[in-house]
């Protein structure tokens, strides 16, 4: 199986937009979590934030189609 190129920018940049909204995500307090849980709006953002950074990630960690085609007809 041939491995595909990693893309390092892609994979930077969607690490950011994860850790940023880990970073708003996770409260200093237990009390706070649950507050936060109340109410929805406080959450909504960072919970975007994490959706888009996995959403650059996942794609650049895995091997494209085209390249799995190419290397299941090799053997």
């Amino acid at each position: 199986m041939k491995t595909h190129r990693f893309d390092a920018v892609s994979f930077i940049a969607g690490l950011a937009f994860a850790i940023l909204g880990l970073v708003f995500l996770v409260p200093d307090t237990p009390q706070e979590l649950i507050d936060a849980l109340v109410n929805s709006g406080g959450w909504f953002w960072p919970v975007a934030l994490l959706i888009v950074g996995l959403a650059v990630i996942v794609p650049v960690l895995l091997p494209k189609k085209e390249e799995a085609i190419e290397a299941g007809d090799s053997d």
